[in-house]
């Protein structure tokens, strides 16, 4: 299926697509005096990135390849 123009589509549904991406939920997460040192050495090696989409970008990106991984095969 064509994937529909995004200049032709109706305000009212580009509204709808842009609320379901609105983060709502938070997460906690604990780490020991090595891991946020790992962490604090990368940002500075990113200057100026959050560090919030550094953190989202690399639970989502394992998450995904762990679901990839593990599809439910057929046969």
């Amino acid at each position: 299926m064509k994937r529909p123009n995004p200049h032709t589509l109706s305000p009212d549904f580009r509204s709808r697509e842009q609320e379901k991406l609105v983060r709502r939920n938070r997460v906690a997460v604990y780490l020991n005096d090595r891991e946020l040192d790992a962490l604090n050495r990368y940002y500075k090696l990113l200057k100026g990135v959050s560090r919030t989409s550094v953190c989202r970008e690399a639970i989502m990106e394992r998450v995904l390849k762990g679901l990839d991984e593990n599809q439910p095969t057929l046969f």
